[in-house]
Formats: C-alpha cells, sequence, structure tokens
C-alpha cells in the first residue's frame, strides 16, 4: 500500500480562514525508523498561531507511534496527542485514513519534561 500521510487540516482542527503551511519534513531510516512534518498555522490577517510537529517513527526504544505537538506563536508547547502504533497500522485498525485522523484529533495535556521549544533551525525546507 502507497503511504497516504494525514491530513493534518483535519488532525489538528484548523478552522477554515485559517492557512497550514508546511515547513519542512525529515525522514530517517533503520535502525529508528521515521518521518516527521513541521506546520505553521496562520490566521485569516496573516497571523502565526500555532507550530505543529507530527511523527510517524520507530523510537530509540523500539515502539512504534505516531502522533503531534502543537506549539503556540511564543514556542511553548500547549497539547500533543501520540497513539502506540505507526500510522499505516491505525489507518488499518479505524478501518479509514479519515477515522485515523479522527483518533489522532484528541488532545492530551502537554507533557511536563522534557521542556522542548519549537526550534526552526533544527527544520529542513521542503
Amino acid at each position: 500500500m502507497l503511504f497516504q500521510p494525514p491530513v493534518f487540516e483535519t488532525i489538528f482542527r484548523t478552522p477554515v480562514e485559517h492557512r497550514l503551511v508546511i515547513r519542512g519534513s525529515r525522514s530517517r531510516g533503520a535502525p529508528l525508523d521515521g518521518v516527521r512534518w513541521y506546520h505553521d498555522e496562520f490566521d485569516a490577517t496573516g497571523a502565526l498561531v500555532a507550530r505543529y510537529e507530527t511523527y510517524d517513527e520507530t523510537d530509540e526504544a523500539g515502539q512504534d507511534r505516531c502522533g503531534w505537538r502543537r506549539y503556540d506563536a511564543a514556542g511553548r508547547l500547549v497539547a500533543r496527542h501520540e497513539v502506540a502504533m505507526r500510522w499505516s497500522a491505525l489507518v488499518v485498525l479505524k478501518q479509514s485514513r479519515r477515522a485515523a485522523e479522527i483518533a489522532l484529533q484528541r488532545v492530551g495535556a502537554p507533557a511536563p519534561l522534557p521542556r522542548r521549544a519549537w526550534r526552526p533551525d533544527r527544520v529542513s525546507a521542503a
């Protein structure tokens, strides 16, 4: 099956009048495997509202996961959500890409540690 990333606007519940712009993505191969996407959300006036980091990966401990983190315009982590499986497995479990996107909409409280701030210098252009 051809990999189809999620519709990020659905996951982030981006308002219709806002614009979601991809800033870049990164892929990596074995033994750690995954891809990350970086997005900026702008309101109708063009002001930065939020930045997002979305990931689909096998982490350093060999655990599969996919999810996202939302940062406010100042770079503070304000929301996140993660599931313990890769994106393709979530699509199969939920029986559709749309249902998997809805499953990723849940919002969890930001993790208190480690405190991570947005670092645009770590993102390469797409």
